[in-house]
């Protein structure tokens, strides 16, 4: 086994990096915060003009309002790829390659066909505004990572621009082609029992009928438990208009659910919330807020969040509607301007539209309508303390917000009209209702801003609010994307204090930035996607990675790891040998130094751009560690990263990742499609990030053949999704103590071929990648 010590020393020479985290959904998860909390790249100190800007552009054919979803190690056609996913108004969806080093043609993209002409809703004296240009992709779509779908909702006009529109279409695209899946796609279309807005809506048989040409698909799509939801609101309150939420089986894209705001006798109450997402819990409900429109808490339910089960059908099974829904109805001032967040860890949830009232509600007991909203478990004025009552009623102050889940406090963020910029705290499930912080010298000429946090956990040193604004109005116009501390709001860096390098182009309303793995992906208005990130050159790690699979995330003792950056290690590449005196790799090389909470590392190998260590076994049981990369001249740079008592991952043949494993047949000889393993014989795994073993290894040393020490949890195997008998589960003999050999035997009953798939599992925590064997 010797022989393989080279190829698994340095696994990681590939340019290849995997993200931190998937984004597959609007405000990156279904509580709706708006918060990517695996972001351990970009923090405070680098985050600055001159380290962190505007990297390239892609080229897009319409404007962005989605927001780009993000996924890590699709399997494309020529190997595992992060891929960005980006939705436009002209009815095209694209896959671009996101570690590209510059802009760079689509991997795929697909043309719905025609956009709808905003203008083909225009009434006397009442031209259509909020939208320009057209209309086609306007939603943000879902993926399900379990069927590698992507799930998007189109606008379709019939004919051409200037023609009514003729429907919406729900498609299921393969995340690896774009072909469509599932018998796709499906036309929108829908009724329910009523009479809807008297005399307004074509009522048949006592049947309201979804009317394409009155809605828009306006908030995020959902997944959940099997289905994918859609809501619709008006286009510009122009009459007649409902909310409508209907859901799909996203495996047949068959309807399975619908429902109606104001079904009966009853009109408006969109569903709309500034195109966030819409919520759901762990247990099948749906949370959403609602626009102007009738209110009865009955059956209709405008000025209203509700809380929808979809265990029969959508039914509402509670609600909240503000004492004042009246006036705020009077007045266009909606609640539902912004859709609600679920706190996470707790049972509560925020709501907080235009009026800027800031509502907590028990997810459990929404609390109904009650005079002065006291049956809430908390309110208070958020966006504009000093206004009058009647101002706030007649305001247009927040239409999107975002919530760090911080230990010291959860911290909800929002930009209010001709406010500064604020954010309040949660201690306890209430709010202090003094601005925790703040900031006026920023401003902003619409309160239409996309939103993100990014952060490691609670590591105040990594929190970054991201957020876009508006430079002037009326739109179009130009917008600019700042970062601030997401502690104190003191602003970091924007778009325009390197405008010449960094400058984001025309602004895309209320569409939320995607942080991911060290970049930035800004929607805009100017038919392209902005790309910011750590400069090249720049000094500096950029990423750490599994050596193995390439995935970042919690690393394991005696992980084999790979280290990214600039000038972080020697001009020249050192490889590392072996002290022939005491069997152990050395701790510092040409130079460098790398430390994990002050106790050196083994090192593999050390260049410019590129460091393979081993993590020390003694970081088990921490939860998180301090990394410092010391290079020769004195130079240092630190990165925190997550502790996991496992976190493993499977060596490749090919050093990506993904593909054929390297693995050893019975013989010893590698695992080919020319060389496959006979079923029922025994193979050889490799794999790091498995955690300590019995007795515990020492740090830099290559393991003896002699009694090699074993790994200290279970080990369970699969091959072509049979379960595989674990023959030896320890430290791989001649090689550094951190790369494990798993021998297994293969199932008999396994179907051969030559990319049988191969998982592993230590102590209940899977493989972050799979990778395939021949067999026989």
């Amino acid at each position: 086994m010797r022989s393989l010590l080279c190829f698994l020393a340095l696994p990681a020479l590939s340019s290849v990096i995997w993200a931190q985290v998937n984004v597959l959904t609007a405000n990156y998860d279904n509580l709706r915060t708006s918060a990517n909390l695996g972001e351990y790249v970009l923090n405070k100190s680098n985050v600055n003009s001159n380290q962190f800007g505007k990297l390239y552009s892609l080229a897009v054919d319409g404007q962005v309002y989605a927001q780009p979803l993000y996924v890590r190690g699709v399997n494309m056609p020529g190997g595992a790829t992060d891929v960005l996913y980006v939705a436009t108004m002209h009815n095209t969806v694209y896959a671009f390659d996101a570690d590209a080093g510059s802009s760079s043609a689509p991997l795929w993209s697909r043309n719905f066909g025609p956009s709808v002409f905003p203008g083909n809703f225009d009434q006397p004296g009442l031209p259509f505004t909020d939208i320009l240009n057209e209309i086609g992709i306007l939603g943000t779509p879902v993926i399900d990572p379990s069927t590698n779908t992507l799930y998007v909702v189109h606008y379709n006009a019939k004919g051409g621009p200037m023609d009514l529109p003729d429907n919406y279409y729900l498609h299921a695209l393969d995340l690896a082609t774009g072909a469509e899946k599932f018998g796709g796609p499906v036309v929108i279309q829908g009724s329910v029992t009523g009479i809807g807005w008297a005399g307004e809506d074509d009522v048949v048989n006592n049947q309201v009928a979804f009317d394409p040409r009155q809605h828009l698909q306006r908030p995020g799509l959902l997944l959940l438990y099997g289905n994918v939801y859609v809501g619709f609101g008006s286009h510009g309150d122009i009459g007649p208009w409902h909310g409508w939420l209907m859901g799909y089986s996203a495996s047949t894209l068959q309807q399975t659910s619908i429902f109606n705001t104001t079904s009966n006798n009853a009109g408006g109450a969109s569903l709309w919330q500034g195109g966030r997402g819409l919520a759901a819990d762990g247990l099948g409900n749906i949370y959403v807020s609602t626009g102007n429109g009738t209110y009865d808490g009955q059956q209709a339910w405008g000025q209203s969040v509700l809380r929808l089960s979809t265990t029969s059908g959508l039914t509402v099974t509670d609600f909240f509607t503000p004492a004042e829904w009246m006036p705020l109805n009077d007045n266009d001032t909606d609640l539902g301007s912004s859709g609600p967040i679920l706190v996470p860890g707790t049972n509560l949830l925020t709501a907080i539209g235009k009026e800027g009232q800031m509502y907590v509600l028990d997810q459990a007991n929404l609390g109904h309508e009650a005079t002065g909203n006291t049956q809430v478990v908390q309110s208070f004025q958020a966006a504009a303390p000093s206004m009058t009552l009647a101002q706030l009623e007649n305001s247009f102050l927040v239409f999107n917000t975002a919530l760090w889940d911080n230990v010291g406090g959860q911290i909800q963020y929002m930009w209010p009209f001709s406010q500064p910029l604020t954010s309040y705290r949660m201690k306890n499930g209430v709010f202090e209702t003094t601005a925790f912080a703040s900031n006026a010298t920023v401003t902003n000429a619409l309160p239409f801003s996309g939103f993100t946090v990014s952060a490691f956990g609670s590591l105040s040193s990594s929190g970054i609010l991201w957020a876009t604004s508006l430079d002037s109005r009326p739109l179009p116009a130009p917008g600019t994307l700042h970062a601030f501390d997401a502690l104190n709001l003191t602003e970091l860096w924007n778009s325009n204090q390197e405008s010449a390098r960094d400058i984001l182009g025309s602004f895309s309303k209320f569409s939320n930035p995607t942080v991911a793995n060290g970049k930035v992906f800004v929607p805009t208005a100017s038919k392209e996607l902005v790309v910011y990130g750590l400069l090249p050159g720049v000094p500096g790690v950029a990423s750490v990675v599994n050596s193995a699979s390439y995935s970042s995330g919690a690393v394991a003792a005696g992980e084999l790891i790979t280290i990214f950056g600039n000038t972080i290690g020697p001009s020249s590449a050192a490889l590392a040998s072996v002290d022939p005196a005491t069997n152990l790799l050395p701790f510092t090389l040409g130079g460098l130094q790398v430390t994990f909470g002050g106790k050196s590392a083994a090192l593999l190998y050390g260049s410019s751009g590129q460091i393979n260590a081993v993590v020390p076994f003694e970081v088990a049981g921490q939860a998180s560690v301090d990394v410092e990369v010391t290079v020769a001249g004195g130079g240092s740079y630190s990165v925190t990263l997550p502790v996991a008592a496992a976190s493993p991952a499977m060596f490749s043949a090919n050093s990506s990742g993904s593909g054929q494993g390297a693995i050893l047949n019975s013989d010893l000889s590698r695992n080919s499609t020319s060389n496959p393993a006979a079923r029922g014989s025994q193979v050889v795994i490799y794999a790091t990030g498995t955690g300590v073993t019995k007795p515990a290894s020492t740090d830099g040393i290559l393991t003896s053949a002699v009694n090699p020490p074993l790994i200290a949890q279970t080990v369970t195997a699969t091959i072509g999704g049979q379960s595989a008998q674990v023959m030896y589960q320890g430290a791989a003999p001649g090689l550094v103590a951190g790369v494990s050999q798993i021998n297994v035997i293969v199932p008999a009953n396994v179907t051969p071929g030559a990319a049988v798939p191969v998982t592993i599992s230590v102590g209940g925590v899977a493989s972050v990648n799979t990778v395939t064997m021949a067999v026989k």
